[in-house]
């Protein structure tokens, strides 16, 4: 079936030979706009083009900008293109969530960046869209399909600008090149863009079909209306929490940065509220079993759910397909977060490790309702000050029961240490205790030194005196996690890298699902107030017991945001998350990522965890103007450039 559903994936890579202006005439490599619209299959190749070329925040998209000896310069998305070195630079490593082991970093001037190939894609975008009224080759029905892919392609293009850039100049037609005064359109305001955006997913629902192309790799009514619900949502966050980081400047007095009224807020609430109400009303999709009989079943329903997306398709709302290895299909997901001891050939596994603060959002199943923080010694502050002799400790004799009780997903997102991971037991240790008493724990210390334990055997700091052993915290290679977790989400157990080639991972990505359509109605009820209190409760509460709780909580603000960052970990949600509701620069204020570091104490054989700062990293400060990127090419196109630029 799934081979099947692709087809679309394969005239993508027919029909993207040329990515640039695919209706050029030019005798010898481009088509023609006739021979393109005078047959079904090349309005589909043409389709296929552009949904290849779509802004989707996949495996194949870094939130890096920056020169690249192979690419001139990274715009972020479809970087699978080579040899991509991005070391699993994901926008989730940006975040509080997860840092990379080489990089330590926010999302500053040149990250995320996507604007010279959006404006080609949206010219590509109207050459079609102006086809369809006077295409013969296909009936009524089919162009009023057409038309709807059109706006949804839209949506998409304008929505991943818009919350990049704010105001947008909106283009609908091809511009005559001969006349280059027409082609000086000006920026509107971020209030009409963000309607305009709105307005192209609304116009997508109406006109397509109900049905999918089975694998939902194809957009239908009810994908318009998810990804209106997704942009309605942001849209009022900004409206709401702009006075938290307000900024000054020419953009901003004309609103093309800003400008938001409380009339603004509620209609955007509002309407994510209908969108998504009726998207759950309708029955189609619902959550991937949603009733496990325990947390250990709940944790193995929710891996499966992102390493099969094909068996969970009641729940994949839209599915972004990669079926096959090698350049420009697959990704290269599965080296990047692979932990060291099972990285094979690939010479730089570990890449993403999960926070401290990321494991300590979720609850436990006997304190529902709370971010409930990991004791480490009795008396526990929660401090960061590393180990301290003088502290009781709490002792384990396996790492794992530190992990008792939690949220399933943690276990689900995360590799914890002393877990199993491709049936190999997964080392994380960042030190031992000596049998005098001393610390090791300098991450950078040598990994064969040996130290004597209380079994009479010679133990290692890091687990082992190998690297193919362990995999955490050393520093050498850049292979180890350094903050205690290592990464699962999406990782497939049976992949096996061959080392030497990229782009053979084709785990398919699920860019948006049924739960995060309940969670944006819990928040824009939580939020505004509007809309059904009663559903409101539900949609927060079915994640929840999808997760194995069974007690319901209201839908508060806090509610929802802790189980947002719990349920769509690592999918991208909690960076646009903190970027909407203007968190980002009261996080990141001199911040740093904390370690749950487990200690091999040699002189009773036993475990303990220390609390501290990720060693060899520094406070990290994320700027207001840095929640709008800079308007490339300011001064020559006369667009008004966005604030502290």
């Amino acid at each position: 079936m799934k081979k099947t559903a692709y087809i679309l994936m394969i005239l993508a890579a027919m029909a993207a030979v040329s990515c640039k202006g695919f209706l050029d005439v030019t005798p010898t490599n481009k088509v023609s706009a006739d021979e393109v619209v005078s047959s079904p299959e090349g309005i589909q190749a043409f389709l296929a083009n552009l949904y290849y070329r779509m802004p989707i925040e996949a495996f194949d998209f870094t939130c890096e900008s920056k020169p690249c000896q192979d690419q001139g310069y990274r715009d972020g998305f479809h970087f699978n293109d080579g040899a991509p070195n991005n070391s699993g630079r994901y926008t989730w490593v940006l975040t509080d969530d997860c840092m990379g082991s080489e990089v330590c970093e926010i999302p500053g001037d040149n990250c995320y960046m996507w604007w010279d190939t959006a404006f080609e894609l949206l010219h590509d975008l109207n050459e079609f869209t102006a086809l369809i009224p006077g295409l013969t080759s296909v009936d009524e029905t089919t162009r009023a399909e057409l038309e709807g892919q059109s706006w949804f392609i839209r949506g998409q293009i304008y929505f991943a600008l818009a919350r990049r850039y704010g105001g947008l100049p909106i283009i609908e037609e091809v511009g005559d090149i001969n006349d280059i005064e027409s082609l000086r359109i000006p920026r509107e305001t971020e209030v009409k863009t963000w309607d305009y955006v709105i307005d192209c997913f609304d116009k997508a629902s109406k006109l397509l079909s109900d049905q999918d192309n089975g694998y939902h790799t194809m957009a239908t009514r009810y994908t318009a209306l998810a990804y209106k619900s997704r942009a309605s949502l942001h849209a009022a966050s900004l409206a709401k929490f702009w006075d938290r980081a307000p900024l000054t400047g020419e953009a901003v007095d004309k609103g093309m940065v800003g400008g938001f009224t409380p009339e603004d807020m509620n209609r955007w609430y509002q309407a994510c509220l209908d969108c998504s109400k009726e998207l759950i009303e309708s029955g189609k999709f619902s959550l991937y079993m949603p009733n496990p009989a325990s947390p250990e079943e709940a944790t193995e329903n929710y891996i499966h759910l992102f390493q099969k997306p094909e068996d969970a398709l009641c729940e994949s709302i839209f599915v972004k397909g990669f079926y096959k290895k090698g350049r420009k299909y697959g990704t290269n997901q599965d080296v990047w977060g692979q932990p060291a001891q099972t990285g094979g050939a690939w010479p730089h596994p570990g890449r993403m490790n999960p926070t401290l603060a990321f494991a300590e959002n979720f609850e436990t199943y006997d304190r529902p309702g709370e971010s409930v923080k990991f004791v480490t010694y009795d008396g526990d502050q929660f401090d960061y000050d590393g180990y301290n002799g003088s502290r009781p400790y709490r002792k384990f004799d396996d790492p794992q029961e530190m992990f008792a009780g939690k949220d399933a997903r943690l276990a689900a997102v995360t590799i914890l240490p002393g877990s199993t991971w491709r049936n190999t037991k997964i080392v994380i240790q960042a030190g031992v205790v000596d049998m005098d008493g001393k610390i090791h724990m300098d991450r950078a210390a040598d990994m064969k030194a040996q130290y004597m334990g209380w079994d009479g055997e010679i133990h290692y700091q890091f687990g082992a005196a190998d690297n193919k052993f362990f995999s955490g915290y050393s520093t050498n290679l850049g292979n180890n996690t350094r903050t205690g977790f290592s990464f699962k989400k999406y990782m497939d157990p049976s992949f096996v890298s061959s080392g030497s080639v990229w782009n053979e991972s084709t785990t398919d990505w699920i860019d948006i699902r049924f739960a995060e359509i309940l969670l944006n109605y819990a928040e824009a009820y939580a939020e505004s107030g509007l809309g059904d209190a009663g559903l409101a409760r539900e949609c927060l509460n079915r994640t929840r017991r999808r997760a194995g709780h069974t007690v319901d909580l209201d839908p508060t603000p806090e509610n929802v945001q802790r189980e947002r960052r719990a349920e769509l970990a690592m999918e991208n949600a909690r960076n646009w998350d903190l970027v909407r509701r203007r968190e980002y620069h009261q996080i990141f204020d001199g911040y740093r990522h904390g370690s749950l570091a487990p200690i091999l104490d040699l002189r009773d054989g036993k475990y303990f965890f220390v609390r501290e700062y990720v060693q060899y990293t520094a406070n990290l400060m994320f700027k207001e103007k840095f929640y709008y990127r800079g308007i490339p090419g300011w001064n020559v196109s006369g667009l008004v450039k966005n604030p502290q630029q």
